[in-house]
């Protein structure tokens, strides 16, 4: 079963406020606490897990002189110190896979030895124990903390009662609400109309009764999908015109693990019985591969389901994935949540 990068986040807050559980856990959740953490923050171009090498993680990030570095990431959860030899180890795979720097993180400490032997290699070895890692741990979750009270506080500021508020049963047959007209001041318009004039009455009866996104028109469900992903936290969304997005209805940026990648996003509002077929899901691929801005994935979004083929295609192929009825309605849930 797949850990969502949500459930990790959840384990390092439990994990600040109880440090034993740092042993208690499975290696390969020890793993992806530490790559969340250390990563999250970096300005990262790549990360890939590399077991075949023996290493946890290697990946590149840009450093302030805008050049660019590879890494490597080793995680040891020991019940013992780590001793030279481990150290020795990660030197060896990282010059024989020509690494800039790498990183051994341990939920335990490091022997005297193993820290002579990483200081001979003029920090392009860099040892992190269980009171280092505590840190990035304790730093992350203030970092997290910091950007959900941010939203918190920009919602807030919004005072939307006045507008979210209003008796409308048919959210199809609303009028976009024009920003002049309303009785706030020129920063709050500014945050007030995000995409394409999206209704807000619209957003309000959707999140309210999520069922509703089904009765919207195509064009208002590719404008609720761009507010969900820029509320979900993807960056510089970009809804694009009516017709000519070459199947790429929005364009959006988001940092997985810390990597910056560009998505594209196809909308599709089908009736429930009308699933998406496998051609579909083909041609999504297609516009991913050949586009010239280097798209890390295509993700359908739909208010109907996929059939088995595209289903097993998904599955096949990193380059897309797919989100069906059900889990339009579990990004809802998730922004409903954080209000």
């Amino acid at each position: 079963m797949t850990t969502s990068r949500n459930d990790i986040s959840k384990l390092i807050a439990k994990i600040q406020k109880n440090n034993s559980v740092l042993d208690s856990i499975k290696p390969s959740l020890f793993e992806s606490v530490v790559a969340e953490a250390i990563t999250r923050n970096n300005k990262l171009i790549e990360i890939s897990k590399r077991a075949a090498e023996g290493l946890g993680f290697i990946g590149k990030y840009r450093d302030q002189f805008d050049r660019i570095n590879s890494f490597a990431i080793e995680t040891k959860q020991f019940q013992r110190v780590v001793e030279a030899a481990q150290i020795h180890s990660l030197a060896a795979k990282a010059v024989q896979l020509n690494i800039d720097k790498s990183y051994l993180i341990t939920n335990s400490k490091f022997t005297n030895a193993a820290l002579e032997f990483a200081s001979a290699y003029n920090s392009k070895i860099e040892l992190i124990d269980r009171s280092g890692l505590n840190q990035i741990i304790e730093q992350y979750c203030v970092d997290r903390e910091v950007f959900f009270d941010s939203i918190a506080k920009n919602i807030a500021a919004l005072q939307l009662e006045r507008i979210l508020n209003l008796d409308d049963p048919n959210p199809s047959a609303i009028d976009a609400i024009d920003p002049d007209e309303l009785a706030i001041n020129e920063d709050e318009k500014s945050s007030l109309i995000i995409v394409d004039r999206l209704p807000f009455r619209l957003l309000s009866e959707i999140l309210r009764n999520p069922a509703e996104v089904r009765n919207i028109t195509p064009r208002q469900f590719e404008e609720f999908i761009a507010e969900l992903l820029r509320r979900l936290g993807f960056n510089d969304v970009i809804l694009t015109p009516r017709s000519g997005d070459g199947g790429k209805d929005i364009i959006a940026s988001h940092s997985v693990q810390g990597i910056p990648l560009t998505f594209y996003f196809e909308c599709k509002k089908y009736a429930e019985g009308n699933k998406i077929q496998l051609d579909t899901m083909r041609s999504l691929l297609g516009t991913v591969a050949h586009d010239s801005r280097k798209v890390n994935k295509g993700i359908l979004v739909t208010t109907s389901t996929f059939t088995k083929g595209c289903k097993e295609f998904i599955l096949a192929e990193s380059r897309v994935d797919g989100k069906d009825y059900d889990g339009v309605l579990g990004w809802v849930d998730e922004i409903r949540k954080e209000i």
